[in-house]
């Protein structure tokens, strides 16, 4: 859950650009003896303290200078187990300082927070050295004992509760129950069944024993692999053998031969079992599934070829509906002049701040800022924008409008976004430069 406090603090440090005047990263503020910098509002010396593995719930509120960035006040308080600090006076480490009842301000570098929470190799210069401040309020503790009491007394209840779903598949006659103990419900098809490297598609639908999907291949997305490579778990890599070609079996996998006592939480629990549905499609020495692919191979390069051919035909028919007589850039790029601005023409290593409207080659919109209401911020040559926005700012100063005629090697290239935007698409943009920063 430490991972929680630093994704909070990520996404609000970046979100929100404040500065702070003050000198003294922490005036005012005791160090504490884990190395945090503390100031209590109230203090409750008699009541229960945390420590590591415990779980606290606590109300929680983040500020950058005087800003308000985020806050639990007025919702669900937040609960977590704490475990080691990620660097010393982290939240994790002033809460270890708190009793329950207790309310106090916690201060921390904003350098920590980019290099150790966001992974940044260069703090930004504007918050080298400044503080964030994290109000705390520490509501309840859960001895770590207890925890383990109740984990303990969860799994035992899972494990009867899987006992008791499997006992009448166990005990039916029409079942067929492997050595590994899979349990066979129903089987169809007389193909054969893949042997160790050979290659399988298959579909399947793995559902919990409540009927929940946990997992689907289905129709436009088998699972295509070699026999024998690692796929789920032993119990469903054993199934895959089992099912001869064209045919399909249901079956049910114990948990030891599925996920077993850990589960995959908070997605499946431990000790649950899996009711599995598949079907083969095919079963394929190596052979016959290498000239397959060779032959998908010619099929989407030939498909390819298509796509740009008709890229190619319809920007040129827009360009011709449209009357443009700009030339492209070397690129293919074209850039036509809407409004002109004034001011420094971005350049490379820029933050600049920028509006546009996505549309298709067909004129429907994909996407605007406008309907977001704020421009978007972003560093020319950082790789945060499509080539052709890079390109196109670069030849920009502050309030100009262009439209764009993009390729598609300047945007998505053979991504598939859709009927909207398949792939080899160009695109159009109406792009402004909002702000330029050097």
């Amino acid at each position: 859950m430490k991972k929680f406090f630093g994704a909070i603090s990520a996404f609000l440090l970046l979100a929100v650009m404040a500065s702070c005047n003050d000198d003294s990263p922490f005036p005012g503020f005791k160090k504490m003896e884990n190395g945090a910098y503390m100031k209590f509002y109230n203090k409750n010396n008699s009541a229960l303290m945390p420590r590591l593995k415990d779980e606290v719930t606590i109300e929680m509120a983040q500020y950058f200078n005087d800003s308000l960035l985020f806050t639990t006040v007025g919702e669900k308080p937040m609960t977590i187990v704490l475990t080691e600090a990620e660097f010393e006076g982290d939240v994790v480490d002033g809460l270890l300082m708190m009793h329950v009842g207790d309310s106090a301000r916690l201060a921390m570098s904003a350098d920590s927070v980019f290099t150790v929470m966001l992974q940044m190799n260069e703090i930004p210069e504007e918050y080298a050295g400044k503080p964030i401040y994290y109000d705390l309020k520490l509501l309840s503790v859960k001895p770590f004992e207890t925890l383990e009491a109740e984990r303990r007394a969860l799994l035992d209840s899972l494990k009867s509760a899987e006992e008791a779903f499997l006992a009448p598949f166990r005990d039916d006659p029409n079942n067929t129950i492997t050595e590994s103990g899979i349990i066979i419900l129903e089987n169809t098809g007389k193909g054969k069944t893949a042997k160790m490297g050979e290659y399988v598609n298959f579909d399947f639908v793995m559902c919990s024993p409540t009927g929940d999907t946990v997992m689907s291949f289905l129709g436009d997305e088998p699972v295509e692999m070699q026999y024998g490579e690692e796929f789920i778990g032993e119990g469903f890599n054993e199934a895959i053998g089992m099912v001869p070609e064209g045919g399909t079996m249901r079956l049910v996998i114990p948990s030891a031969l599925a996920f077993d006592s850990v589960g995959y939480e908070p997605f499946i629990m431990p000790y649950t079992p899996m009711v599995v549905q598949m079907k083969m499609n095919s079963v394929m020495d190596k052979a016959a599934f290498d000239k397959l692919q060779a032959a998908k191979a010619a099929e989407k390069e030939a498909e390819k070829k298509r796509l740009m051919a008709l890229e190619s035909k319809n920007i040129a028919e827009y360009i011709k509906a449209k009357g443009i007589t700009v030339a492209p850039t070397e690129s293919g790029l074209y850039i036509i002049p809407q409004e002109e601005g004034e001011g420094d023409v971005a350049k490379w290593g820029d933050e600049v701040t920028i509006h546009f409207i996505i549309k298709n080659i067909k004129d429907e919109q994909l996407e605007s800022t406008y309907d977001y209401g704020q421009p978007v911020p972003f560093k020319v040559g950082a790789g945060e924008m499509i080539p052709a926005v890079e390109e196109a700012v670069m030849t920009m100063q502050k309030g100009d409008k262009v439209t764009l005629v993009v390729p598609s090697a300047l945007a998505f290239a053979d991504y598939d976004l859709g009927d909207l935007l398949p792939p080899y698409s160009p695109l159009v943009i109406d792009l402004e430069l909002v702000e330029v920063r050097q």
